[in-house]
């Protein structure tokens, strides 16, 4: 048996199919990809075309490949050193499921979805020692299936829960993303961490798709006026489940520099609704109101915005 770190992406959407790509680019890693449709069955014939912040062609010898539609790859049954969730929020809870095939006591299981209630799921399932708490700024976008633009240089972001694994045990994971370019970085608070992407994303992600604009739109007075309160009301609720954030006058600057950064996107929510997919709101903005109503907190905008979305979509 090698010694060579194995990896399993599962829900290898664009993001997942980046940090695949770069992964499978190291002497020392074995990844599986696990996708579904149209893009995993290009994976699997063509290999991986990126272009962007870098240009590069994987060929689909260098990784092994499972396809949803087929039938699951066994070549790394109870051999996964790391599992990286990194699909759409609705179908984190499956993947936690299909992830245990994969796992040995060893096992660590990073989860890059957007939303909230990930870390929980993962700890019911293998236990709170084995997940990390993570997020991903960097921009990916799908040119055609298998071929992917690495549009933005992001940062993978690690952090430390309460029971999960320390920095120090993470030495090996993190020289890997460092190696692969994918810029990893690390907190001792995990779910400081993981809250202040969900405060950009329930801003930013409903009002763009119920408005139809893109991100950098948003920084018109009166929108970033109700972006900002809709983020403020979400903060509040983190505040009371011991959450530590910046102030809020920080809050607002992170959220106009991420608008400002990513001026020209259009976000995911968006492109869902008009494809008539689900979106991600339950995770999202619905998530922050049920939170909200176990501390008799008010969170009008966020219901607002929940119901709107909700009545648009398949949700």
């Amino acid at each position: 048996m090698s010694d060579n770190m194995k990896f399993v992406i599962l829900g290898a959407g664009n993001i997942g199919t980046l940090i695949g790509a770069k992964l499978a680019q190291l002497d020392h890693s074995e990844v599986l990809i696990h996708g579904r449709g149209e893009h995993a069955a290009a994976l699997a014939v063509n290999g991986i075309f990126v272009d962007g912040v870098e240009s590069f062609h994987i060929s689909p010898d260098q990784y092994h490949i499972s396809i949803q539609d087929v039938g699951i790859n066994s070549v790394f049954d109870g051999l996964a050193d790391y599992i990286l969730i990194t699909s759409k929020a609705g179908d984190v809870e499956e993947l936690l499921k299909l992830a245990k095939r994969f796992t040995n006591n060893d096992t660590r299981i990073i989860i890059l979805s957007n939303g909230l209630g990930h870390i929980e799921l993962g700890s019911q399932e293998f236990g709170s020692h084995r997940v990390i708490p993570a997020t991903t700024t960097h921009g990916v976008w799908r040119k055609n299936p298998g071929s992917i633009e690495w549009a933005g240089l992001g940062a993978i972001n690690l952090g430390k829960d309460k029971n999960s694994p320390k920095l120090e045990q993470l030495t090996k994971l993190i020289s890997s993303f460092q190696s692969a370019n994918l810029k990893p970085t690390w907190s001792d608070n995990g779910s400081s961490l993981v809250w202040s992407k969900v405060l950009i994303n329930v801003a930013i992600n409903p009002i763009a798709a119920i408005t139809g604009q893109k991100n950098g739109e948003l920084l018109e007075s009166e929108m970033f006026e109700t972006c900002t309160e809709v983020m403020l009301e979400a903060a509040k609720v983190a505040r009371m489940e011991g959450v530590e954030l910046d102030d809020d006058s920080q809050l607002v600057d992170n959220l106009k520099l991420v608008l400002q950064n990513t001026k020209d996107n259009k976000c995911s929510m968006l492109q869902d609704v008009r494809l008539g997919k689900p979106t991600e709101i339950k995770f999202l903005n619905r998530m922050i109101v049920n939170k909200a109503e176990k501390y008799g907190l008010a969170t009008p905008l966020n219901q607002l915005l929940s119901e709107l979305i909700e009545s648009l979509s398949l949700y």
